[in-house]
This record gives C-alpha cells, sequence and structure tokens, in this order.
C-alpha cells in the first residue's frame, strides 16, 4: 500500500510540474502596437480566457468532491464573471466593441472534453493543475497589462488578477498535495 501512495504521489508532482511547465510554450502577450490597441487586444483575450475558467469552474462546482473545491470553484465563477462584465463594459464604452464571442482553441477544446470525462480524484487532480496552468497564463498576461494598459481601470484589474490567481495557484498546489500525494 505504501509503495503505491509513494508512486501516486510522484504522479500527482510529476503532472502538474509538467502542466505548469507547459505555460512556457503558449504565448502570452499582445506587446506590440500602441497603447489603446493593447488595451482592447488584452480585454478581448482574457475574455475569452475569463470565460474558459469559469466553464472549468462550473465543472468542479458539479463534480469535485471536496467542499473546499467547490467552494472554490463557486468564488472563480463569481469573480471572474463579475470581471468579465466589467471588460465587455470597457470594451463598449472605449472601443464601441458591442460583443465579443470567445472561442476556444483546439487544445483548450481536449483539455476540456478530458476534464468533463474525469471523475472523482482524476477529475480533481485535473482540475486543480489544469487551472493552476490556466492561472500562470493569466498572471502573465496581466503583468504585461500592468505595464502597458492606457486605461488604468485596466492596470488595476490586471493587478487583481495577477494577485487572486497566485493565491489560488497556492492554494491548489497545496490541495494537490495534501489530498493526493500521500
Amino acid at each position: 500500500m505504501k509503495r503505491f501512495k509513494t508512486f501516486r504521489t510522484r504522479i500527482v508532482l510529476v503532472m502538474f510540474a509538467v502542466l505548469v511547465a507547459t505555460v512556457a510554450l503558449v504565448p502570452t502577450s499582445h506587446a506590440k502596437g500602441p497603447a489603446g490597441a493593447y488595451d482592447r487586444a488584452f480585454l478581448t483575450d482574457m475574455i475569452g480566457h475569463h470565460t474558459m475558467a469559469v466553464d472549468m469552474a462550473e465543472m468542479a462546482r458539479e463534480k469535485a468532491t471536496h467542499p473546499e473545491l467547490k467552494k472554490a470553484a463557486e468564488d472563480i465563477i463569481r469573480t471572474q464573471s463579475a470581471e468579465i462584465d466589467r471588460m465587455r463594459r470597457w470594451l463598449r464604452d472605449w472601443y464601441g466593441v458591442r460583443r465579443v464571442q470567445p472561442e476556444l482553441e483546439h487544445h483548450e477544446m481536449l483539455q476540456m472534453g478530458e476534464l468533463e470525462e474525469a471523475t472523482g480524484a482524476e477529475f480533481e487532480i485535473r482540475f486543480l493543475a489544469l487551472m493552476s496552468v490556466h492561472h500562470t497564463q493569466a498572471i502573465e498576461r496581466a503583468s504585461v497589462a500592468i505595464e502597458r494598459a492606457k486605461h488604468r481601470p485596466v492596470r488595476k484589474l490586471a493587478r487583481a488578477i495577477v494577485k487572486a490567481q497566485e493565491g489560488e495557484i497556492e492554494q491548489f498546489r497545496d490541495w494537490l498535495v495534501a489530498w493526493y500525494a500521500s
């Protein structure tokens, strides 16, 4: 039994490390063009990014077995839905953009499909690892926005994204270890 737990611990930690390491392979900034164009691109991109996080969190709200994870999913849904609404308002007010239709990239569709198929411990491990990678990507994008955004509210939102999602990544890592690495 102890040998199985040690093996499972290694699998969980390796899976988490590999997923976090893949973040370096995904393009994350829109650093070209004038500042106003940058804001518009960042807001449009982040709406899509947040939409995927909300979709993942809705799955976790239904499928997670730990109440702490269900609560974290509720928090993600509430916070990121409000941020989506705010970003849509800014796009409308500042740029006249009335509609943003987020689309998943192929690899994101595959990840969502795998997450949807998973249950129990497998679901929680996949969710915690995938959301950690997803948050890391948002942090990278928001960190650029802190420096490049023209509008002060965008910079303020970007700082809030970095702070909240760094905290969630740390919590998710702690849960992975506490729940599945022993």
